[in-house]
């Protein structure tokens, strides 16, 4: 078979075939499937919309909502669809059948919208909905404030003829007596609560076919309440109405739901209370009342322990003995692993028994506690005296599991307790092999975990704040297209952040926003059109790029209104993060201009990509930039760049982060990289937040500038051994295998002076780029045509000798092994799928004289000395150098 081969001297264009999107649906679970819509892909067929916004009555306050409609079938319908959503939350229940939490997280000016075949739960004769509503105080939508509601269409088929039901006056409502609205939030940085429950005003079985609703109210239809006129009197309650403004079919997959039961128990204690000393708890390290602070002992009481056998096999229940006034029981489950989960508990015991549930992602100085930074993840039940079972609202991020029974005046039984464990449908396809160093694949490993940690219906920076910041989708990203291919998050997060924008073209920092929260950070919206950039090469999707367009072109010329004559972006009005580091941030400053100069020549690259005008203007703006960073802020004394150019002069400050951005930029000479890479490499004292010769260090966030920089100058091996240097405590055998928001987990570094006693995530999304710097400088791997229709192959210098892995791709796996030897040249076997072309940098393989190559088997002689790379189609190749 002849080799599809050719020698390229210039750009040649391939003809790909063309993708097919499958449907966009899902089993989330047996019987049931979720519908949502992928980019290029026309929405499924479905009725008008008749359905109406319903909330409990005006003078009913309350954040909990139970909402239900009966109804009977004369036979079981052919299909089924129902279409849901809710501010804020809702759990839906068919026939008694819990089916799934929802919506994906949005804002009601667009409101996502699940899509869900249920025909498999309903039957001939009687069917219950029932839906459990939970409104956030804080939503926003532009300028109008959020609004409590439930808005639902269930479309039936049945021999031919349609029959729909609508959320309206018809479905019952009731106020769930149980909730407290003075639920505590989880976090200052989002809206989401801890459970505040009394089982002793709870109603059962509400959900239940069998259920008498009678005394419930009839719903409220929900008018538009903003703007002049009014609504009239005679006027119909619709499904568009303020501030639900629009409807959006969900555009990522559902989550995936999975029961967990809590079976390894490794702490069960009886805490006593010591009034006379000073009314905390012995053992305990705060107020006795909220048990925050728990030294552990590692014990189990004999008591417990008796039945823990028994419990674990699903034989009998936990048996937690009788308290005294002045005891508490604690007990601590360990999942193993950190699990975005809901915690539940199946429990019996007396009457007005308080319980709380702690959970938290690790352990440390063996002290457990709920409390990380600004977040406290702990529920608080009162147990009603008979069988009560609950689950908790929101997410937690839980390893372990902590329960706290305070002064049960008799047994307490624990039939079950676990989580509900939630996560994102990633799929891992891409893969990285290095025997000779198996630390990399440790961490492309603890990458991915990172991300799926920290990833539920959208990229968030870790699973304490919860935010879908534009930073993070930038990092996250760059992990996930080389582990897992997903588009799905990184199109939706572009959109969200892009829908918030402002009149003058600014973005917010993170989206959906709350409150009055406009959240500026601007380096953020730098990486907002990096992430389009990247999103379009990945991903290939150019009609959710150009309808982007216009908000990137508004951003962009806002940036150029805060330019000086020489290009810089100076003393501009907005505040920049960079990282957890000091930096010099007045003037000038150099790495905002290095995101800048990211932000200017991604726009030109996207533009060109896109044959659409303008892409020479922006080039040539980073063009002037890079010259301005270069010549200005290079100190010829210290042979480092500064950290900003102030009032006319360099900064006396000097960090990584200038540094490591001028050698990712490309903004140094090659004279200039060797002097930074001797300061860089140099193997001083350090603290983690400042180095022997007085430079300020990156924090994990910046470190992937860091890194890159140093290889895109040829300090490959030199990097690598660096990353693994500086991250390889994150990864010792008593974590959770992820990597971490600091350097350390009790304490920060953020004012330049190391300051203990504050927790931080072990788990934060902008550390978890090791895979694409992995693929890019260990496998070869370097993506340069949307689609990933065309990359780039070259051999890394990265000291390793024999190593293999792939990428995915939406043309499917790119795959490589590579073979070297000792002294010189090598094998590379490369896998090549249908539609991407391969250019294989052939001077990367050796010098100009030496290079002999054959592929498969063919020998290659006198073109090989006059090309630069050599082109491979579909196929498979052994390449012998």
């Amino acid at each position: 078979m002849a080799i599809p081969i050719l020698f390229l001297t210039s750009c040649l264009l391939f003809l790909s075939a063309s993708q097919v999107v499958n449907a966009a649906e899902m089993e989330i679970k047996p019987g049931v499937r979720g519908i949502w819509k992928q980019p290029g892909e026309m929405p499924p067929p479905v009725l008008p919309w008749k359905a109406q916004w319903i909330w409990l009555g005006e003078n009913i306050a309350s954040d909990m909502m139970l909402a239900r409609r009966s109804f009977d079938l004369p036979d079981k319908p052919d299909e089924a669809l129902l279409r849901i959503t809710a501010t804020s939350q809702y759990q839906l229940l068919v026939n008694g059948t819990f089916v799934c939490h929802g919506p994906a997280r949005c804002t009601p000016h667009h409101q996502s919208i699940d899509s869900l075949d249920i025909a498999s739960l309903l039957r001939k004769g009687g069917n219950t909905i029932a839906v459990r509503v939970h409104y956030l105080q804080g939503v926003v939508s532009y300028h109008h404030p959020g609004r409590a509601g439930l808005l639902a269409q269930l479309d039936l088929v049945s021999g031919g003829k349609t029959t729909t039901f609508v959320t309206d006056s018809s479905w019952k409502v009731h106020p769930d007596p149980a909730w407290d609205n003075a639920a505590p939030r989880i976090s200052r940085f989002h809206l989401e609560v801890c459970d505040r429950v009394d089982f002793r005003l709870q109603i059962h079985n509400w959900a239940g076919q069998e259920f008498d609703d009678a005394s419930w109210s009839a719903a409220s239809p929900l008018q538009r309440n903003v703007g002049w006129p009014k609504p009239q009197e005679n006027a119909r309650p619709l499904a568009l109405t303020p501030p639900w403004t629009s409807l959006v079919l969900r555009d990522l997959p559902y989550l995936v739901e999975t029961e967990r039961k809590a079976l390894n128990l490794i702490e069960a204690a009886t805490i006593a209370w010591d009034v006379s000393a000073s009314g905390k708890l012995n053992g305990a390290d705060d107020t006795a009342s909220t048990l925050d602070v728990v030294t552990l002992s590692n014990d189990i009481d004999e008591r417990i322990a008796q039945g823990i056998r028994e419990y674990q096999e699903g034989n009998g229940p936990l048996v937690i003995p009788g308290l005294d006034s002045r005891q508490t029981s604690f007990l601590l489950f360990d999942f193993g692993t950190v699990l975005n989960a809901r915690p539940n508990l199946d429990i019996e015991g007396p009457v007005g028994t308080v319980v709380q549930v702690m959970c938290a992602p690790y352990t440390l100085d063996n002290r457990f506690t709920a409390k990380v930074v600004d977040s406290e993840f702990k529920d608080r039940l009162v147990l009603s005296g008979q069988r009560d079972v609950w689950e908790a609202s929101y997410l937690k991020p839980a390893r372990f599991m902590g329960v706290v029974i305070h002064a049960a005046d008799g047994p307490v039984r624990i039939h079950s307790a676990g989580v509900r464990q939630v996560e994102y449908p990633f799929v891992e396809k891409g893969r990285l092999h290095t025997p000779e160093n198996p630390w990399f694949e440790q961490c492309w490993q603890a990458s991915a975990e990172t991300i799926r940690v920290c990833t539920t219906d959208a990229y968030t920076d870790n699973y304490r704040e919860r935010r879908q910041y534009a930073q993070t989708g930038y990092y996250a990203a760059l992990g996930n297209y080389a582990v897992f291919g997903d588009t799905a998050l990184q199109r939706r997060y572009l959109r969200q952040i892009a829908e918030e924008q402002q009149a003058n073209g600014m973005m917010p920092a993170y989206a959906p926003r709350t409150g009055d929260d406009f959240m500026v950070i601007l380096d953020s919206n730098c990486f907002w059109v990096r992430s389009l950039r990247d999103y379009l090469l990945y991903s290939g999707d150019e009609k959710t790029v150009r309808a982007l367009l216009p908000a990137a072109l508004k951003l962009m010329d806002l940036f150029q209104g805060y330019t000086d004559n020489y290009g810089l972006l100076n003393s501009p009005p907005y505040a920049y993060w960079l990282d957890h580091a000091r930096n010099d941030r007045r003037g000038a400053n150099f790495c905002m201009n290095g995101h800048y100069l990211g932000a200017l020549e991604s726009f030109a690259q996207v533009l060109g990509w896109l044959d659409e005008p303008g892409a020479q203007v922006f080039q040539k703006r980073a063009d002037r930039l890079r010259l301005t960073l270069r010549s200005r802020l290079w100190d010829p004394d210290r042979r480092l760049f500064a950290d900003a150019w102030v009032e006319g002069r360099r900064s006396d400050l000097f960090s990584e982060h200038a540094n490591a951005m001028a050698l990712a930029m490309k903004v140094a000479t090659p004279e200039q990289a060797e002097a930074i890479a001797d300061v860089l490499l140099a193997e001083d004292e350090h603290d983690f937040i400042q180095r022997e010769s007085g430079i300020t260090m990156v924090t994990p966030a910046m470190s992937y500038y860091l890194h890159a920089g140093l290889c895109r100058y040829g300090y490959v091996e030199n990097s690598l051994n660096m990353l693994q240097k500086r991250f390889n405590h994150m990864l010792r055998d008593d974590s959770n295998g992820t990597l971490w928001e600091e350097w350390w987990l009790d304490a920060t570094g953020r004012s330049g002076v190391l300051a203990k006693g504050r927790t931080r995530s072990d788990a934060q999304t902008e550390s978890a780029f090791p895979p694409a710097l992995f693929a890019e400088y260990i496998l070869g791997i370097r993506p340069t045509q949307p689609g990933l229709k065309e990359v780039v192959v070259f051999h890394s210098k990265s000291g390793l000798k024999k190593f293999e892995g792939e990428i995915p791709s939406p043309l499917g796996n790119f795959s490589l092994r590579w073979v070297l030897e000792a002294d010189r040249g090598g094998v590379l076997y490369i896998e090549v799928p249908e539609g991407m072309r391969v250019k294989l940098d052939l001077a990367s393989l050796g010098s100009q004289n030496e290079r002999r190559v054959s592929v498969n088997g063919r020998r290659l002689e006198r073109a090989v000395e006059v090309a630069p790379y050599l082109a491979l189609g579909n196929g498979s190749y052994d390449v012998e150098f």
